[in-house]
């Protein structure tokens, strides 16, 4: 993991994989270049952008990949940052945004409208006590009384334990305080410990054997690939404004895991089609698995399009055995010292959540001048 945060804007991704030919000669050839420019007083630090992390280092994911299900083909939906790319996942488009600001809410159907629209149960749960980044990013999701399908960490291993998890969970890690989310520049570890969290808890709840558990990642962080994103189908008409990017290609490689009884060890999956996977196969997915119909859908091209997981859950019984997955790696790193400065998804769910007060407070404001009696009339 860079000590030093890669840069991970729309126009540092493109110079990433174009490199500087811009198209005119080999591809991912941008890498080192774009992140000795970020931090230029520190060269001694870009060798970490190519190197990677082995088994024995990363025990938890390892183990899991190796007993399960892992693509080497998986993309994510656009070369974009974090809250584009997660709106592809939630929504199927990122509405033509590229970057995380400078708007970081996205007025778009998800997919949790859907499944309520169509009679399916759905929660998020978040491995903090601030909002989920999720419901931070829709604003049709602040609505108090959805309260009950955003819930916390300790809720999923609860639900989990009694059988009562609903039909789609979508779990997110720490962002902000004590970071579990393997984002350059915290400690792995505690991302292992997360998803180790997430394991224990799936794999000896209730209703493991009708488990699927996906482990993805929203894009590459700026690190090193050498895979190019192939074209892609646009999901919408929506363009950037700035740079006309019509969302025609995908983003850099991200590792996916598939984790259920109904998959072999050892399995490495890609498309059994000519479009590869992205963030909008979970989607599919969802679709195929629970018949919604085409009407009520998320109208993305990008998810009708999209190879759904059904090549991948290839037994017809469960498997019996669990495997012994290691202990996660114990962290090394300290806290960030306070002259760290926030990385850009950080800073920006800042913004988010202020804008999300100040929609609060006016309408509590305006609550309060609705309910505030008319004055009385002077006594005589």
């Amino acid at each position: 993991m860079p000590d030093h945060d890669p840069r991970e804007e729309f126009s540092h991704i493109s110079f990433q994989i174009l490199g500087p030919q811009n198209w005119s000669g080999p591809r991912m050839t941008g890498f080192l270049v774009d992140y000795l420019t970020t931090d230029p007083g520190h060269p001694e630090n870009a060798k970490q952008l190519m190197e990677c992390y082995g088994p024995s280092q990363l025990s938890v994911i390892s183990g899991l990949a190796k007993n399960y299900a892992i693509s080497d083909r998986w993309f994510c939906s656009a070369p974009t940052q974090t809250l584009p790319n997660r709106a592809f996942v939630h929504a199927g488009t990122s509405m033509g945004r590229v970057n995380n600001e400078p708007e970081p809410l996205y007025e778009a159907e998800t997919i949790f409208e859907v499944l309520s629209d169509s009679g399916h149960s759905w929660k998020v749960y978040n491995d903090t006590i601030l909002m989920s980044l999720a419901r931070l990013q829709f604003p049709q999701l602040w609505d108090p009384l959805l309260q009950p399908h955003f819930r916390g960490l300790g809720e999923f291993e609860e639900d989990a334990a009694a059988g009562t998890l609903p039909e789609y969970s979508f779990l997110e890690p720490s962002f902000q305080f004590q970071p579990n989310d393997g984002h350059p520049p915290h400690d792995v570890c505690l991302g292992e410990q997360f998803l180790q969290r997430i394991w224990k808890a799936v794999s000896t709840g209730k209703n493991w054997a009708s488990t699927l558990l996906v482990i993805t990642f929203d894009e590459h962080g700026g690190c090193y690939d050498h895979v190019e994103p192939p074209p892609a189908i646009p999901p919408d008409d929506a363009k950037d404004p700035e740079t006309g990017f019509g969302f025609d290609r995908y983003g850099v490689r991200v590792p996916t895991l598939l984790i259920s009884p109904y998959i072999e060890a050892g399995t490495v999956f890609r498309s059994p089609t000519a479009v590869p996977y992205d963030h909008t196969s979970i989607l599919a997915t969802l679709r195929d698995w629970l018949q919604i119909p085409t009407e009520k859908m998320l109208t993305s091209k990008r998810v009708a399009k999209a190879p759904t997981f059904a090549n991948v859950l290839t037994r017809t019984t469960a498997r019996t055995d669990l495997p012994e997955i290691a202990p996660a790696c114990v962290p090394k790193k300290a806290a960030l010292p306070i002259s760290v400065r926030l990385n850009d998804l950080q800073a920006v769910m800042i913004t988010a959540h202020r804008k999300r007060y100040t929609h609060d407070f006016g309408n509590l404001v305006r609550f309060k001048k609705l309910r505030t009696p008319p004055p009385r009339p002077p006594a005589r």
